[in-house]
C-alpha cells in the first residue's frame, strides 16, 4: 500500500493539452474516483500513473518514490481495464497466476495465493474453466483476480464495470467495494459513470476539459458542487437551471427569472442587479394544493417507488419527483413550492457556486 500524489500534472497531444494542472494527493489507503464525461481527461491521468502514457510535465510520486521515469512493471501497480485481458487458452488458475509465474515466484507460492484469490472473489469452483465458458461477470472477477494476487501498492481501475448489464454491475458493484475495503490497498478509479462514482469513492475527482474542478467527498460535491458543471453532471435526475437577476422589493431579494419570481432567503445576501444562475434538485421540489408556482405536465415517467414529472414552467422544462402513488397524466396543471433551503446559486459569468456567508 502507499499514497499516490499528482503535482502540476500536464499531458498535451501536439498542441492540445488533455490534462492540465491536476494537483491531488491521494491518501494510503484511500478508494479515489476520477470521474467525468468522454474525453475529460480522467483515463490519460490514470495512465499517466501507470506509466502507459508519458507526462508532458509534472511529477507522480507513489510512496516516497518519484516515479516520473520508471517503466510500468517497476511502479508496483496493477491495472483492472473495461476490457477483460485474459488468456482465452489459459484456465481461471493459470490466468490468476501467470504473472507470479512471469516473475519467478516458486510454484507452491503461486498456489496458495492463487486458491486464497479464488476464494476471496468466489472462483473456486471455475479455476479450470476457460473464459470464453464464464459470463462477464465472472470474467470481471478473474480480472480483478489477476490484480488482487499480485498484491500491489496501488491498483488502477479503468472503468471496470461498464461492460456489465445493470443488474450484474450492481452486484459486481457491491463485491468490489467489499473487496477493497477488506484489502485496504490504493485504489485509483475512473468512471464516466455518477452514481458508481458516488457509491464507490471515499473521494471523488470531478474532472471537465482536462482539469479537476472539484475534489471533495462524495456527500460534499452532491451538496455543494463547486460549479454549475458539477451540479449538473453529479446528480440523477440532473439538477433545474434557471437564469435570473436579482431585485429588491419591501426589503426582501426577489430572484426574477422568465418562468417565474422567487423570494429568497435573508440568507442569501445578494447585490440587486446580480445577474445568477439558480439550481435546484427534482426532489427538492414538493406539489402544493395552492401556490405562486405552477405549470403544464409534459410528461410522465414512471421510475417505480417515485414519478419524474416534466413541466412547462414559462419558457423553460423542469423535472421533479413525485411519488409514485401521485395521480398525474400529461396535461394536468400543477402547483409546486421550491425547498429554499436546497437551492444553489451560482454566478452568472463564470458560473461559480456562490458562498454566502454564516450569520453572526
Amino acid at each position: 500500500m502507499a499514497s499516490v500524489t499528482l503535482k502540476n500534472l500536464h499531458k498535451k497531444f501536439g498542441h492540445t493539452t488533455v490534462v492540465n494542472n491536476v494537483n491531488v494527493e491521494i491518501a494510503d489507503g484511500e478508494f479515489l474516483v476520477f470521474v467525468g464525461p468522454s474525453g475529460c481527461g480522467k483515463t490519460t491521468t490514470l495512465r499517466m500513473v501507470a506509466g502507459l502514457e508519458s507526462i508532458s510535465d509534472g511529477e507522480i510520486h507513489i510512496g516516497n518514490s518519484l516515479v516520473n521515469d520508471l517503466p510500468p512493471g517497476d511502479r508496483d501497480v496493477a491495472m483492472v481495464f473495461q476490457n477483460y485481458a485474459l488468456y482465452s487458452h489459459m484456465t481461471v488458475s493459470r490466468n490468476l497466476g501467470f504473472a507470479l509465474q512471469a516473475r519467478g515466484v516458486v510454484d507452491r507460492e503461486i498456489l496458495h495465493r492463487v486458491q486464497r484469490v479464488a476464494k476471496m472473489l468466489d472462483l473456486e469452483e471455475m479455476l479450470e474453466r476457460k473464459p470464453k465458458q464464464l459470463s462477464g461477470g465472472q470474467r470481471q472477477r478473474v480480472a480483478l483476480g489477476r490484480a488482487v494476487i499480485r498484491n500491489p501498492k496501488v491498483f488502477l481501475m479503468d472503468e471496470p464495470l461498464s461492460n456489465l448489464d445493470a443488474l450484474l454491475r450492481l452486484q459486481t458493484r457491491k463485491e468490489l467495494i467489499e473487496l477493497t475495503s477488506d484489502l485496504k490497498n490504493t485504489v485509483i478509479y475512473v468512471t464516466h459513470d455518477q452514481v458508481e462514482a458516488m457509491t464507490m469513492g471515499h473521494r471523488l475527482a470531478v474532472m471537465n476539459k482536462g482539469e479537476v474542478v472539484q475534489l471533495d467527498t462524495p456527500e460534499k460535491v452532491f451538496n455543494e458542487p463547486a460549479n454549475r458543471f458539477v451540479a449538473e453532471f453529479i446528480g440523477s435526475p440532473p439538477m433545474n437551471f434557471l437564469e435570473g437577476q436579482v431585485s429588491e422589493k419591501s426589503q426582501k431579494k426577489i430572484l426574477k427569472t422568465d418562468s417565474f419570481d422567487l423570494v429568497l432567503s435573508e440568507s442569501m445576501n445578494l447585490i440587486s442587479g446580480s445577474s445568477v444562475i439558480m439550481g435546484f434538485r427534482p426532489h427538492d421540489v414538493k406539489l402544493v394544493s395552492e401556490g405562486s408556482l405552477g405549470g403544464r405536465v409534459t410528461v410522465v415517467e414512471t421510475l417505480g417507488a417515485e414519478k419524474l414529472i416534466y413541466l412547462q414552467v414559462g419558457k423553460n422544462s423542469l423535472s421533479i419527483l413525485v411519488p409514485a402513488t401521485e395521480k398525474i397524466r400529461s396535461g394536468d396543471h400543477l402547483q409546486f413550492e421550491i425547498n429554499k433551503d436546497y437551492l444553489h446559486l451560482f454566478n452568472r459569468d463564470d458560473e461559480k457556486r456562490i458562498i454566502f456567508s454564516e450569520p453572526n
